[in-house]
């Protein structure tokens, strides 16, 4: 039996990286493996519903602590006390699940992965100059480094070119079957169509207002249609005065956080996702699962998911955005979740966590790097 340590930034804010640390776990072999986790911001949002034979270790800070932001200097300029402290010693790999704080706390001497969420093109700017630094040393620690899209394995090489060997890629997966039982089950929410729908927070690098920019435009020919946002934000309040601004009130609805959105998902006619910055989204790939096309920015995993635009499609314009949404609304639906499933097929759960456990036992079997650099 391996020993295998999982290092999150926060574990209980609902997010795609929480959920798919939560598909891993689950799915991982528990015959061959032992878990335990610890997340370094604890919040009360959503407990993940984790099997019983996982270990969940103590948190380092409460979000709404006072002490949080004086206690987060430790986690960046003195990582061997936190370690020492909050990492146990004991296992065979530890896994840090997105980069910065995650990744300072992997315990040199070890078998470390590096598992990278997003594209880190963020530490180009000259403000970030100390927290590149920092990451290029937590890297040195790492045996892997882990790129889940196209554009973060870019994002990697581009700013860290001296990590190059290590970087393997692993697309994200889906629990499809999990998924489309969840989308069967009841609720009360009933979309009208044509039902746009987005998934996900409220804020500034998920763009909501982009989309309501983007739905304003639609609307000029598609008047019947509705905007659905599901989740919440800091950007909540501004997009009911946005949409109420535009005359679109009765058109734009904010739905809130769920914890189970797939009913919901499973009603809409196209998802949408304009984020500045993504991995390869959850959403997008729950959305194909369930047979809806998306249009999307180009963010991670877009163009490889929308498999030729002939279930999806990643825009660069607001105007390529309107186009595509008004061509998969006029699609035939049977057609085009016919070519989801074929898509969705390159992700599925059982691959995926093949290809994990197969990294897994590689690195574990490999001499400990550290040092060697």
């Amino acid at each position: 039996m391996k020993k295998i340590f999982f290092i999150i930034n926060s574990f209980t804010t609902g997010g795609g990286s929480q959920s798919l640390l939560t598909q891993i776990v689950n799915h991982l072999n528990p015959d061959k493996y032992d878990i335990g986790i610890m997340e370094i911001i604890h919040d009360t949002i959503k407990q993940e519903p984790v099997n019983e034979n996982i270990k969940l270790y103590p948190y380092y800070v409460k979000a709404d602590d006072p002490e949080r932001k004086p206690r987060m200097y430790y986690v960046y300029h003195e990582w061997d006390k936190i370690i020492e402290e909050y990492v146990p010693d004991d296992y065979d790999l530890y896994v840090s699940f997105n980069y910065l704080k995650p990744s300072f706390l992997l315990p040199p001497g070890k078998k470390n992965i590096a598992w990278i969420h997003g594209d880190v093109y963020n530490l180009a700017e000259d403000k970030f100059t100390e927290e590149r630094r920092l990451q290029s040393e937590a890297f040195d620690k790492a045996d892997r480094i882990i790129a889940i899209s196209d554009i973060t394995e870019q994002s990697l090489y581009d700013l860290f070119p001296e990590h190059k060997e290590k970087v393997r890629v692993i697309y994200n997966g889906v629990d499809e079957e999990g998924v489309r039982s969840k989308a069967g089950e009841a609720c009360d929410i009933k979309l009208l169509h044509p039902a746009i729908l987005s998934v996900g927070r409220l804020d500034a690098n998920k763009n909501p207002l982009r989309l309501l920019n983007i739905f304003e435009k639609l609307c000029s020919k598609v008047p019947n249609a509705h905007l659905y946002y599901l989740g919440y934000g800091i950007l909540g309040e501004e997009v009911e005065r946005q949409a109420k601004d535009k005359g679109l009130e009765n058109q734009v609805h904010l739905l809130g956080y769920h914890d189970n959105p797939f009913p919901i998902i499973s009603q809409c006619d196209v998802s949408c996702m304009f984020s500045h910055s993504e991995g390869f989204p959850m959403a997008l790939l729950e959305s194909v699962a369930l047979g809806k096309p998306f249009v999307s920015s180009i963010v991670g995993g877009s163009r490889i998911l929308a498999k030729d635009s002939l279930c999806g499609n990643a825009v660069k314009t607001d105007e390529e955005a309107v186009e595509s949404i008004i061509k998969f609304l006029g699609e035939d639906k049977e057609i085009t979740k016919d070519h989801c499933m074929e898509s969705i097929e390159r992700f599925t759960l059982h691959r995926y966590i093949e290809q994990i456990e197969n990294l897994f036992d590689e690195v574990m079997v490999e001499k400990v790097i550290w040092g060697d650099n």
